[in-house]
């Protein structure tokens, strides 16, 4: 959750964290020079979302996939987390990537580390991948 100002942004290197820049080394050319979002930007999506987000959303953002272009989905920035939790009319999911045809990606409220297809047409949740790495590495072309 939101830090006290003042306090020093430190992180440990999870397993996740690992992964996912293993993930992110590939084919650094196809990346984008638009600035990582800051921390108080993400601690805003989390005050406005009123849940905490998930780790390695952070983790996948400080170390810059959002300016990666070799995602089948486009992964969402903390605004747009914001501005897209509307569309799911449900506060048990963050929806955090577009397909581009209307339906988003989404982790659930809680422990459960699956990610989650949300269906514009039928406003159906169903499991996509058991957790961000294996989503990432199914839409990384």
């Amino acid at each position: 959750m939101p830090r006290e100002q003042g306090e020093s942004i430190s992180f440990v290197m999870t397993k996740a964290m690992h992964q996912i820049e293993s993930i992110l080394a590939k084919n650094e050319k196809y990346r984008l020079d638009d600035p990582v979002p800051t921390e108080n930007q993400i601690d805003q999506a989390e005050l406005h979302l009123k849940t905490e987000l998930k780790g390695w959303y952070r983790d996948f953002v400080r170390l810059g996939g959002l300016n990666d272009l070799r995602f089948s989905a486009e992964i969402l920035s903390p605004q747009e987390l914001v501005a897209n939790q509307s569309y799911i009319n449900s506060r048990a999911y963050v929806a955090f990537a577009s397909n581009g045809c209307g339906d988003l990606f989404c982790w659930s409220v809680g422990e459960s580390p699956a990610i989650f297809l949300w269906d514009h047409e039928t406003n159906q949740f169903t499991e996509h991948a058991p957790d961000f790495v294996t989503w990432l590495e199914r839409n990384r072309f």
